[in-house]
């Protein structure tokens, strides 16, 4: 009889036992491995876009989205703003093959200007790339 109840009790801890370490989760809460890193859906490739002047593009985020939009556009120069929640992130005119950086959630993307197509009449287009 005492073995029996040995044997119960013995089981009974082990059970208890692996019950908490299999479900121990507050010391895996804060770890910075485990924090959701926010970012925007682009592709390892980046994103190629040809856009008019005076249109924008909404690039989704895992938290909110940003808008790149192009404004006027010149034959040797683009007016490029960045949006986010209706808060301009950052605006400039930038040349062609020049850059411009701007910061989601810590992580830094790159806006390069690759081609910029004015005709004499009618609206510019300038070819971007995103990453």
């Amino acid at each position: 009889m005492k073995k029996i109840m040995l044997a119960i009790s013995l089981v009974c801890i082990v059970s208890v036992v692996v019950f908490f370490s299999c479900n121990d989760t507050g010391s895996k809460k804060n770890t910075p491995a485990n924090k959701v890193k926010h970012h925007l859906n682009i592709p390892e490739s980046g994103i190629q876009s040809m856009m008019e002047a005076n249109t924008q593009k909404v690039i989704e985020g895992t938290d909110g989205s940003v808008i790149i939009i192009v404004g006027e556009v010149t034959r040797k120069k683009v007016d490029i703003t960045i949006k986010r929640d209706d808060k301009i992130l950052d605006e400039r005119i930038i040349t062609e093959d020049n850059k411009m950086t701007f910061d989601y959630e810590g992580n830094t993307y790159t806006i390069d200007l690759r081609n910029i197509k004015k005709p004499l009449i009618g609206q510019g287009k300038a070819e971007i790339s995103i990453r």
